[in-house]
Formats: C-alpha cells, sequence, structure tokens
C-alpha cells in the first residue's frame, strides 16, 4: 500500500470509530439529565472513561513493545465495539461508568497508535497539511453523532446500534491496513523524559483537551438552560464541530509555511474570545458563525501542538509522546468536567463559557 493509500486508510478507518465516539459523549450526557441525574455525577460518568484514557497512556509504550502495533489497534477497536454493545444492553445508567471506563481505554489505544502511524508517515513537510486534513475527517465525523441524535433518540438502543455498525466497519476497515512497525527493536522512550522536554506543546493539547471534555459534557446543557430546544442544541454542536472541516486544512498549511507558534498564539486568542462570547450569542442566530469560529480556534492549538510534536519527536519517542496525549487527555478529563460540574450544581450553567475561555489562558 502506498503511503497516501496508507493515510488514506488509516484516516477513514478512525473517522467511521469517531462517529460512535460522537455519539456516546452526547448521548450519556443527555441520558443521564433525563434521569435526573446532578452534573456532578455527569462530569463523574466522563472522568470515568478519562481514566480509561490516563491508564491506556501509562501502559501504551510497554504494550507496543510487547506487540505489534496493528494487534493493539485491533485489540482496541474490537474492545470498543463490546463496549457499545454493553451500552445497548444495559439501561441502569449506575452500569455506565464501569462501560465507559473500558470504552476510554480502547479509545486512547486505537487513537494514539492511529496518529503515530500518520505522524511517521506523513513527512516533515506535510505533516501539518496531513494532520489538519486527519483533524478535519475527525471533526465530520465526531460531528454524525449528535446530528443523529434527535433521529436516534437517547434512550434504547437505537443509538447504540449505530455505534456498532460504525465500529464494526471500521474493525473490517483496519483490518487491511499494514504498517511497519519500527519501533520493536528499539529501546522504550520514557515518558517522563519525554514530557519534559516537550512542555509547551503538551500544555498546547492539554488546553484543548480540557476544553473539549467541558464543551461535550455540558455545551447542549447549557444551550437547553438557555431556551434552545433538544434537537437545535445537538445541531449547533454538530455544526460548529463539523465547521472545522473548512479551517484545519488552511491552519494547518499556515503552521508548515509561517509560524506553529505564532499559529498557536493566534489559535489562543480566538478561543478565548469566542468562548467569552458564547453567553451573548447563545440562543439568537449568531451562535452558529461564533461556535465554528470558536472551535477552529480551540482546535488550531491542539493542530499546532501536533505538528510540533510531529517536528520534536521520532521512533520511539514519537510512541512515548503520543502516549503522552492520551494522559494529557486522561488527566483534563479526570480533573475537569467533575469539578465544573459541581460548580455547575451550585452556581449554575451561566459559567461555562468562563471555564471552557480558562483552558487557553495559560497558552
Amino acid at each position: 500500500m502506498s503511503p497516501r493509500n496508507l493515510i488514506a486508510a488509516i484516516i477513514l478507518a478512525l473517522g467511521l470509530s469517531n462517529i460512535a465516539f460522537g455519539m456516546m459523549a452526547q448521548v450519556v450526557p443527555l441520558a443521564m439529565d433525563a434521569e435526573h441525574d446532578s452534573k456532578f455525577l455527569i462530569g463523574a460518568n466522563v472522568m470515568a472513561g478519562q481514566l480509561g484514557v490516563l491508564i491506556s497512556g501509562f501502559s501504551l509504550t510497554r504494550l507496543r513493545k510487547r506487540f505489534h502495533s496493528h494487534g493493539v489497534v485491533m485489540f482496541a477497536i474490537a474492545l470498543a465495539l463490546i463496549s457499545f454493545v454493553c451500552f445497548a444492553a444495559t439501561s441502569p445508567i449506575w452500569y455506565w461508568f464501569a462501560v465507559r471506563f473500558v470504552a476510554g481505554l480502547s479509545m486512547s489505544a486505537l487513537f494514539t497508535t492511529g496518529e503515530s502511524w500518520l505522524q511517521t508517515s506523513a513527512g516533515d513537510k506535510a505533516r501539518g497539511r496531513v494532520m489538519g486534513t486527519y483533524m478535519s475527517s475527525q471533526t465530520l465525523t465526531f460531528a454524525i453523532g449528535p446530528f443523529l441524535i434527535p433521529f436516534t433518540g437517547v434512550s434504547g438502543a437505537a443509538p447504540w446500534l449505530v455505534s456498532c455498525v460504525a465500529v464494526a466497519m471500521s474493525l473490517a476497515l483496519m483490518s487491511r491496513v499494514r504498517v511497519e512497525d519500527q519501533t520493536k527493536a528499539e529501546p522504550v522512550s520514557g515518558i517522563w523524559a519525554t514530557m519534559g522536554s516537550g512542555k509547551f506543546l503538551f500544555l498546547c493539547i492539554g488546553m484543548a483537551a480540557m476544553f473539549e471534555s467541558l464543551g461535550l459534557s455540558f455545551f447542549t446543557l447549557f444551550a437547553i438552560n438557555n431556551g434552545v430546544a433538544l434537537a437545535q442544541a445537538t445541531q449547533i454542536l454538530s455544526f460548529g464541530i463539523a465547521a472545522g472541516v473548512l479551517f484545519f486544512f488552511p491552519i494547518g498549511y499556515l503552521g508548515d509555511h509561517w509560524s506553529r507558534h505564532g499559529m498557536i498564539a493566534l489559535c489562543a486568542v480566538v478561543a478565548i474570545v469566542g468562548c467569552l462570547l458564547q453567553g451573548l450569542a447563545i440562543g439568537t442566530v449568531w451562535i452558529w458563525p461564533l461556535i465554528a469560529v470558536l472551535r477552529a480556534g480551540a482546535f488550531g492549538v491542539y493542530l499546532g501542538g501536533f505538528g510540533l510534536l510531529g517536528d520534536k519527536f521520532k521512533g520511539t519517542q514519537l510512541v512515548a509522546a503520543s502516549a503522552i496525549v492520551s494522559i494529557v487527555w486522561g488527566v483534563a478529563g479526570v480533573v475537569g468536567p467533575p469539578l465544573a460540574g459541581k460548580a455547575f450544581d451550585i452556581f449554575g450553567l451561566w459559567l461555562l463559557p468562563w471555564f471552557m475561555a480558562a483552558c487557553y489562558v495559560p497558552v
């Protein structure tokens, strides 16, 4: 398989799985809210999934040394399929904490390994554009899940059956992908040493991770709390996610041809301003263009961090760096949603735009 076809196959397979994870991210909090669970419990459920991401991140470098990376990916997709079957088969919300944990494990192993394949296959000169194309694909496929919710509902097996079909297609496609594992004979790079040598790029990824964990958990509830109907609230989020398709390739091109650091700073400013304007725009027509620009800025920071990651790390260092990305996502998910959910229980969901803006202040 040529490098171009390999990159296309990996992006498509990851995108199919991403449809299911986009569905999960919206259905679970909406179903729990319908059961009158507190915002803290909703955030705690997100935390359960992120604990899986965190544990996977610490384990992945050792797994990649012991098993071929293709085997790790196939097992991760199969585990994801099992988790979505369990979502469909179990109605009590409390079971979903354990299932969300397993889904987090599988998601982390799948996307971390797949993204390291893309980083290696892209090459230095085209990395920003390849990763921009990948993020556009992931953004679009992630938006499909929330877009389908008005048709599937949030209760019953329907949303999970859609997820199972998407993951099964991903499994079939990824079984045909063969990537040379060049890290098997190299010594394992230490996670902590790798983290220490790339603090800024991991900060960029961490801030985007915190933003996303808060937005996916609470934006739909924030919109409903401000008088927006459920169907429109999920469509606004889907539109904002999908609109990234228009921005990520140009942002990646800008990073390749201008400055990754300059692009990151510009995107961080856009994200902060956009977050703070949500409170004024929600419930008006202006929320539609705002959320598109806001998410482009928010994930432009993430894209810039990924470009720096591929520039700086190679071989097993890249494997370790990719594992750190999972750890950073896990920490953001463990810390952010439960604390924010508790604050929203006490003070109200009007605080959400301020929490989201605060994510980018350190950048």
